[in-house]
């Protein structure tokens, strides 16, 4: 003898019901478990150029951190890719001569140099001007070499360059040839700020001047175009008074 199951009617609503509810449910459910694709960065770094030209019928080469740039000189020339960093930034002509120029470069922008040549002296001017130069290349630097089971050895820093001994020598016969202590400051404060110096080259135009105060006052001017200020304490051999190196001092240790 069979058995028939009856089916409650109410089982059966609350069967229906849970499907119904299970159905609508699905959508959102499936969107809450939709993986979105990974997001790109945004903070993408934009590099800075420098553009480096020269007067007419002159070429150069140029020299980044003491890196070789160009091979073959140029009239003018733009190095791009560049980091927000000091640069030192040193061109040699392609004249008879074969001047040098160099100078510390802050980069936080493009920039452009004009190389200029004024009281007998070589300098670089940063006034704004449009360039098209002749050759735009990415900046070189110095390779990396790996050698296997070498201890590492930590890079040299750059070498420290001021007025070529030529270009210095001009310099200092041309403040020399000025009449009056005043005039030769005001040349001497012309010169270091187009043709940054070593510390003994300071010196040198620092003896230069009869009044101390002149001394004085052209080595706090030439502190900021000095490219060894670790040895400014040479510029105490320059004064008579003890109050002349202490003032120096002063002024460094407040900067």
């Amino acid at each position: 003898m069979h058995t028939v199951s009856t089916i409650n009617p109410n089982d059966m609503k609350k069967h229906l019901l849970f499907a119904l509810i299970l159905f609508m449910a699905l959508p959102g459910m499936a969107q809450r478990v939709r993986i979105k694709p990974p997001q790109g960065e945004n903070h993408q770094q934009h590099a800075s150029s420098l553009t480096i030209t020269a007067p007419q019928d002159l070429c150069f080469w140029l020299f980044i951190d003491d890196v070789l740039q160009n091979e073959n000189a140029v009239h003018s020339i733009c190095i791009r890719n560049l980091e927000e960093d000091s640069y030192y930034v040193r061109v040699e002509l392609d004249n008879e001569m074969q001047n040098c120029v160099g100078q510390f470069v802050d980069l936080g922008q493009s920039k452009t140099l004009t190389i200029i040549h004024s009281w007998k002296c070589w300098g670089f001017d940063d006034y704004e001007t449009y360039v098209s130069p002749e050759l735009t290349m990415d900046v070189v630097t110095m390779p990396n070499i790996e050698v296997n089971e070498e201890p590492y050895m930590p890079p040299m820093p750059p070498m420290t360059f001021g007025m070529s001994p030529e270009d210095y020598e001009d310099a200092c016969q041309l403040i020399s040839d000025e009449a009056f202590d005043s005039s030769r400051l005001t040349v001497a404060k012309q010169v270091v700020s187009a043709n940054p110096m070593t510390a003994s080259q300071i010196l040198g135009i620092c003896k230069l001047f009869s009044f101390e105060s002149n001394k004085l006052e052209f080595a706090k001017y030439a502190y900021g175009y000095c490219v060894d200020q670790n040895k400014y304490y040479q510029l105490n051999d320059a004064f008579s008074y003890e109050s002349s190196k202490q003032k120096l001092d002063e002024f460094i240790r407040g900067l």
